[in-house]
């Protein structure tokens, strides 16, 4: 793919942050014509490019010698590069090393980070705003953390003072990092589940551990063979009914760039009576989108109907 943008376009965000955001530049969200393909975080020491369209030669040559030049004011000493449009996803230290293990830092807490796993670190920035909310409201409330990856609402909620966490997630390996950074954020001792199980398979399983005061559905956006969005999230939905209090709270996400905010609304207003919209979430520091983010992140009130 030829370019004819400059580098020098870049040079706003290679700049230290004045808070504590990890993501630099978002071309995902297309605010910058031709760097749509480019995302850069920063997890110090580690610099981190991935590309998500297949550059020239040139133009990589160029970025990569404009990011080394930009490690020490960002203190970093190691740049990385994950190329994502490539099948599977190719990582690689351009200089530098790894420090192992590695962690990304927010609000106190700390998060492993796993260069080796593929495409996904095992952290994702973006839901930044969905942590802190969920710490806001966690105290001696019972949470479920369905499609829970790395388990990194766990962690904010134990933070909050959650009462007790169930985290359920088809990757074995990416609970084990979950309980990882349970442990090594000091909550050893607290009541915490684990569930590598098909979450389809598995109501009987989540309602027999109680009735949730707190719910993050936080599912992928198509994972063939075990989660389609459209197909699939109405049927969460749909159940929950029997899983929350008879009061609770709700952080209802979608990451799915070809679906509207206007899509997961309308299924929540059909699939679970007594869910109330109460706000929007903002988006992380970062992560500026041109147009509607394709990251929604909904805060809903539940109340059970009164039965007729």
């Amino acid at each position: 793919m030829t370019h004819s943008f400059s580098i020098d376009q870049l040079d706003p965000y290679l700049v230290p942050p004045k808070d504590h955001r990890h993501r630099l530049f978002h071309g995902r969200g297309k605010t910058l014509p031709g760097w749509e393909g480019l995302t850069l975080d920063r997890f110090p020491p580690v610099l981190m490019a991935t590309l998500f369209d297949d550059y020239d030669a040139a133009t990589l040559e160029a970025l990569e010698q404009r990011l080394r030049a930009a490690l020490p004011e960002l203190d970093c000493d190691t740049l990385v590069f994950q190329h994502r449009h490539r099948r599977p996803a190719l990582t690689r230290v351009i200089t530098g090393a790894v420090p192992e293990p590695h962690w990304a830092h927010e609000a106190g807490l700390r998060y492993r980070l796993d260069f080796e796993r593929g495409q996904n670190l095992g952290f994702f920035a973006d839901m930044a705003p969905g942590r802190s909310w969920l710490r806001e409201r966690a105290a001696d409330k019972k949470v479920l953390n369905l499609f829970s990856f790395t388990c990194a609402f766990s962690l904010a909620a134990l933070a909050g003072g959650a009462e007790s966490v169930v985290n359920i997630d088809l990757s074995a390996p990416a609970l084990a990092l979950g309980r990882e950074n349970q442990v090594a954020n000091g909550f050893a001792d607290a009541r915490v589940h684990y569930l590598p199980h098909n979450i389809f398979r598995s109501w009987k399983k989540l309602h027999s551990l109680g009735r949730y005061d707190l719910i993050v559905v936080d599912p992928p956006s198509a994972q063939r063979g075990s989660f389609m969005v459209e197909k699939d999230y109405p049927k969460v939905l749909e159940r929950l009914s029997k899983l929350l209090a008879p009061e609770a709270e709700l952080l209802v996400c979608l990451n799915a760039p070809w679906l509207g905010r206007d899509w997961i609304e309308a299924q929540v207003e059909e699939r679970l009576p007594g869910a109330v919209l109460e706000a929007v979430l903002p988006g992380a520091p970062g992560f500026d989108e041109a147009a509607e983010p394709a990251l929604k992140a909904l805060h809903y009130r539940y109340r059970r109907p009164a039965v007729e």
